[in-house]
């Protein structure tokens, strides 16, 4: 079995069945070694894999992250097979794999056939976006009917609208320049995130050069409509404003970061939970940015409640995401009644 799908990989990979779906500029997609379970070899797991591999390859739609570099910088987080889940390990796995998308699949044996069960993740949201299984007589038949998996992909991908963009910056005097993490910004500050494309009009978040300190306001105060996702801080920052503004209240949080200016740079926001979440990630934990080891807010509201003996609901509490930059705890509990440590970031 291993000797006729060498060969008919070894056929494969010199033709190409698939139109170009995405010009010039590509997806860039990463493939996790296919996790064998209940009946199923290492062997045809990868074997599995690499059929899948070559096929997506093959479509000319998407650009490949090498398999050894997916397989060692798995091998050196000890990414877990429970840790897809987890946003923030999720977030550190893709920085040494540089991605927009990941592949990982699941191969048990049900019955007397293989279920193949592939999910696809977007990691510029760290979401689950869909996946598809089937089923196949043995590894060798994955040949033939791998397709219906490498669609589902490229639709994915495509309905998502990715456009990526391998160079290039939506500021115009900084159209051929591409920036690294750590990597001092445009305005001064560091980069603490790419997501390897340009969408909504940016690629990079870039962290202010300093703190401030200040209160988030609107203490009780349901403010609705803001999110904890990356990409979300920049609208949290305005829905905070246009309330803070209603209540009367100054010199909060969200007011200083929007009105903020540094090196010619008016753009600077309050970062959302997962925003604020990478600069720990990416600076903070590595030393740079010279942060403090203390509570840093977000611009994500959060909701607190306290129970009775009995479980009753006694008190609702409006709170906000808060991160404590010394270990990277998050808690959805601090008061907004007091002042803490603010870093804006901005995104470009």
């Amino acid at each position: 079995m291993k000797k006729t799908l060498f060969i008919l990989l070894a056929i494969f990979a010199c033709i190409g069945s698939y139109p170009v779906v995405f010009a010039q500029q590509q997806p860039v997609v990463a493939v996790a070694p296919f996790e064998a379970t209940s009946g199923i070899t290492t062997a045809e797991a990868n074997m599995i894999t690499r059929v899948f591999f070559i096929r997506l390859g093959n479509t000319n739609s998407v650009s490949l992250v090498d398999r050894a570099v997916v397989e060692r910088t798995i091998q050196e987080q000890n990414f877990q097979a429970g840790d897809w889940s987890n946003p923030q390990k999720t977030a550190e796995l893709n920085e040494g794999l540089n991605a927009n998308w990941i592949v990982r699949g699941q191969i048990e044996r049900f019955t007397t056939d293989i279920l193949v069960t592939v999910e696809f993740y977007n990691v510029s949201t760290f979401r689950f976006m869909g996946g598809i299984d089937i089923r196949i007589e043995d590894a060798d038949e994955a040949y033939d009917k791998m397709d219906p998996i490498v669609d589902r992909l490229i639709q994915t991908i495509a309905s998502s609208g990715t456009r990526p963009q391998t160079t290039g910056t939506t500021t115009g005097n900084l159209a051929n320049r591409t920036y690294n993490i750590g990597d001092r910004g445009p305005a001064g500050g560091i980069i603490f995130h790419d997501r390897g494309f340009v969408a909504d009009g940016w690629r990079y978040l870039e962290a202010a050069p300093t703190d401030f300190t200040a209160q988030w306001g609107l203490a009780g105060v349901n403010v609705t409509g803001t999110d904890v996702a990356i990409g979300s801080g920049k609208r949290n920052t305005q829905i905070i404003v246009d309330r803070l503004r209603l209540a009367s209240e100054s010199n909060r949080a969200a007011q200083i970061c929007a009105a903020m200016e540094i090196n010619g740079f008016n753009d600077w926001f309050l970062p959302s939970r997962d925003e604020l979440n990478l600069m720990y990630i990416n600076l903070s934990r590595r030393g740079l940015g010279g942060f403090a080891s203390s509570w840093y807010l977000s611009s994500s509201q959060s909701v607190y409640n306290t129970h009775s003996r009995s479980g009753r609901v006694t008190s609702t509490n409006y709170c906000m995401w808060s991160q404590r930059f010394s270990d990277g705890f998050q808690s959805n509990a601090v008061s907004r009644g007091n002042a803490y440590s603010i870093r804006a970031i901005r995104a470009f």
